[in-house]
């Protein structure tokens, strides 16, 4: 599973500028399969310039075309990519810790933030007039063959979140800055619950937490009073039973969906925690 972070950031084909803890990079895909993962530590807007894409998380999917913008939270996502024309995007990272500083050094703005406005991991943003002329005179400073001043793409930046934090258009992402701003280190509640039903690894989990190896397990347990490997199991095994019960899906597509390494492993898995293996528990929900 490819880390959009570390791809844009080690691709020399892409440009990118990076200033203070941001780095503004174009996105090309590159992927050969038309339905994959990836996953980012970083937050990020991906603005799109050519062709189309579908996010799908926990329980919805979202699509973004041309000129259309969405702002991903930290964390994994299944991705449909299509084929009747090449993928171009602008992407902004943005971390935890950018975000917290901006909202704690303009009491003004994050005076006018609501708090616990329920979002998804995925935010499509309202394109009002003003933040449609943002990301228009952007690409100027991006694809421009002069490469501009950091400190003029800082405050660049900082226009596009005054923008949305000033504004009443976007309140999901002004809540989500709220909440990041007032926690230490993110939620390990919060991420594992978004992305359990990805593949990642414990020290991919751990990066997205913004926690050594040791510390995600320790700040673990005593959450979950267990450890990530028996919780993600259970998690997952769970997952897997809601779709067996409400769906005709094939075992292959449920182990991808649910998580595991592969469907030999999601059978073996399954069996020893219900008995049954996924194919003979689907045909016996069907039955009743």
């Amino acid at each position: 599973m490819g880390n959009g972070y570390d791809t844009a950031k080690n691709n020399p084909t892409f440009k990118k500028i990076e200033v203070s803890s941001l780095m503004f990079s174009e996105y090309r895909c590159m992927e050969e399969k038309s339905i994959f993962t990836a996953w980012s530590h970083l937050n990020y807007f991906i603005y799109i310039l050519e062709g189309k894409k579908k996010w799908l998380t926990l329980e919805h999917s979202y699509m973004a075309h041309a000129n259309e913008v969405l702002f991903v939270k930290k964390g994994a996502n299944i991705i449909h990519k299509y084929f009747d024309a090449a993928f171009c995007a602008m992407v902004i990272f943005i971390p935890d810790s950018y975000i917290k500083d901006f909202v704690s050094n303009k009491p003004g703005i994050g005076s006018n933030l609501k708090s616990n406005i329920t979002s998804d991991s995925v935010i499509p943003l309202n394109l009002d007039r003003t933040l449609n002329t943002y990301f228009t005179s952007m690409l100027e400073y991006f694809f421009n063959e002069e490469k501009p001043s950091e400190y003029l793409m800082e405050i660049k930046f900082q226009e596009l979140l005054v923008n949305i934090l000033s504004r009443s258009t976007n309140p999901k992402i002004g809540s989500y800055f709220k909440e990041i701003s007032q926690h230490v280190k993110p939620s390990i509640e919060s991420i594992m619950e978004a992305n359990f039903i990805y593949n990642l690894s414990l020290e991919e989990f751990a990066r997205l937490t913004h926690r050594s190896l040791s510390s995600f397990n320790r700040d673990f347990y005593s959450v979950y009073q267990t450890s990530p490997g028996k919780w993600l199991t259970k998690k997952r095994v769970l997952h897997a039973k809601k779709i067996l019960e409400n769906t005709n899906q094939k075992i292959y597509e449920v182990a991808f969906d649910c998580g595991f390494e592969s469907p030999a492993h999601f059978a073996r898995v399954f069996k020893s925690e219900n008995g049954l293996t996924p194919l003979k528990y689907q045909k016996a929900q069907q039955s009743v």
